[in-house]
């Protein structure tokens, strides 16, 4: 007798998105999570009193048109969701040096912005912006793709993708801007993918920075809100989710000339069955781990052992007693790198050495601004990260949380010290105000979210990586799938690939699982608070 028509591994935004669609559609279906709390790096937490939430920084494509809004509207889940709009004269404060820019929202602002403050590179400026928004456009149409007609009429409909996809950001902005600073301003958010502009294609860059085109949100009451109203959906849908259920294989038949997937092990020793297993885990936790070696073809066991995952990073959670709003901070991110040659700080993220740098390249949010609801008691809550070689930590790896060996918790204290002196630099005094602070390092990723090697975005989203050379969503063990950040890229990436999956396993386009839910997304102002549901600013 089956457990569920669906099971799946994993609740990050992909899993969830997954599971919530194939319920709707009347599947039986049961989510299975390892941690105590939902979300994978979508989750919430709170330590010292506090809500820190480690892998949503901001979240774009939420808008009257935003793909992302249709998405939740659309899957019925909006009424339980509410964000709030960062700044949108600058929800990206970039420091490169000692020059400062801020990144507004909308294209026609962001060429107005650039062209004003570099006026010899105006020309350069609207055509880079022009072709991400056409690149990004044109990619929007290949999901809905189904037909022989939509297949005969790709390329026609991505030509610019095409010719210009596969380039190196680097290239795409040298062959149209010389000033090397507007370059780097310009590259910036190559944080949000972690791959230096050389070694990104445009496919994979275009995306992510236009995902963010028309500016950013942060969800009310932390990133944890997001899993939870995808639970409820599934809840309301007659499918389940079960906490802390650690899982040990996959159960694999040899049914005809390939293996099935037939359900799962819990490490309790309790199996599960079902008609398929969808995966939202790494590639190498899916198949290395639960599935095992013996069951996998030479070729797949090749590309396991190629396969690169991306950077891994810090994370550091505070609490302060400053009064941020009035030294000038608001609801934008920061960034900081201490010289235009972003090339030299990926490279140097990648080497074990880089612990001893003072004053690394930083990423960083003020929560208790970007979320007003969570100001309490005069004290705000920052998110700073930065990317580190997962390295740094192998004298600690397989080792568990809460007994690494000597030396661990002096390494916390000095890269701790060192991202600190990159705060004050934005944040004058930051290092004599704080009241609480916690530093997650990549074994903590790995402890908590299973990540691979501490990689913040799944696999690494190089040339080689990429489309025909990717994992796929559709494995060669029957009933098996994979959805998730290794799939397609970021929340809003995963969430997509949750949503193509569950298309594709009814046989239908994802827009066919979107419906008029009457579900409609409350977008409050920067700056907004929420007192009984009536919104003031």
């Amino acid at each position: 007798m089956l457990d569920a028509d669906t099971i799946v591994i994993g609740s990050g935004a992909g899993g969830l998105t997954a599971a919530l669609a194939l319920a709707r559609a009347g599947e039986r279906v049961l989510v299975l999570e390892q941690h105590a709390h939902p979300g994978g790096l979508c989750h919430s937490f709170y330590r010292g009193g506090y809500r820190f939430s480690p892998g949503v920084h901001y979240i774009g494509q939420l808008g009257p048109k935003g793909s992302l809004r249709r998405i939740y509207e659309g899957l019925g889940v909006a009424d339980d969701l509410a964000f709030f709009e960062m700044n949108p004269s600058g929800f990206e404060h970039i420091r490169i040096g000692d020059e400062v820019f801020d990144l507004p929202a909308g294209r026609d602002a962001m060429v107005e912005g650039f062209t004003t403050r570099f006026p010899g590179e105006a020309r350069g400026i609207k055509d880079y912006l022009g072709l991400l928004d056409t690149v990004c456009r044109e990619m929007a149409c290949i999901p809905e793709t189904k037909s022989f007609i939509d297949f005969v009429t790709v390329p026609f409909r991505t030509w610019n993708m095409g010719r210009y996809g596969l380039y190196s950001l680097d290239r795409i902005l040298r062959d149209r801007i010389s000033d090397p600073l507007l370059r780097a301003l310009f590259s910036i958010q190559c944080g949000d993918h972690g791959l230096p502009p050389s070694r990104i294609p445009f496919v994979m860059h275009a995306p992510v920075a236009g995902h963010y085109m028309d500016g950013a949100c942060y969800p009310s009451g932390g990133a944890g809100t997001i899993p939870n109203a995808l639970i409820a959906g599934l809840r309301r849908e007659g499918g389940d989710i079960r906490l802390s259920a650690e899982i040990e294989k996959i159960l694999i038949e040899k049914k005809g000339a390939r293996p099935s997937a037939i359900g799962v092990r819990l490490a309790s020793g309790t199996e599960l069955r079902a008609n398929r297993v969808i995966s939202n885990a790494t590639p190498h936790i899916t198949y290395d781990r639960l599935v095992g070696r013996e069951h996998l073809s030479s070729r797949l066991r090749r590309k396991l052992d190629r396969t690169r995952y991306s950077s891994a990073a810090l994370t550091l959670f505070l609490a302060t007693d400053l009064d941020l709003t009035s030294m000038g901070m608001d609801s934008g991110n920061y960034w900081y790198v201490p010289d235009r040659d972003l090339e030299l700080l990926f490279t140097r993220s990648e080497d074990p050495d880089t612990v001893n740098d003072q004053s690394p390249g930083i990423f960083f949010g003020i929560t208790s601004i970007k979320d007003p609801s969570s100001f309490k008691s005069g004290h705000h809550t920052i998110e700073a990260v930065r990317f580190i070689a997962y390295e740094a930590f192998s004298a600690y790896a397989g080792s568990t949380s809460g007994r690494r060996p000597k030396g661990y918790a002096a390494l916390k204290e000095k890269l701790t010290a060192a991202m600190l002196r990159s705060l004050e630099l934005i944040i004058p005094g930051i290092s004599k105000h704080v009241l609480f602070y916690e530093l997650g390092t990549p074994l903590t990723n790995d402890h908590f979210v299973r990540s691979t090697r501490g990689g913040c975005y799944g696999t690494e989203k190089s040339l080689r990586q990429i489309g025909p050379f990717s994992f796929k969503q559709f494995s060669e063990i029957n009933g098996l799938c994979l959805c998730g950040a290794s799939i397609l890229h970021g929340v809003s990436g995963a969430t997509t690939s949750g949503l193509t999956l569950a298309a594709a396993l009814l046989g239908c386009r994802p827009g066919e699982l979107l419906t008029a839910t009457g579900s409609e997304l409350k977008i409050f102002p920067p700056g907004s608070l929420i007192n009984g549901g009536i919104v003031t600013v």
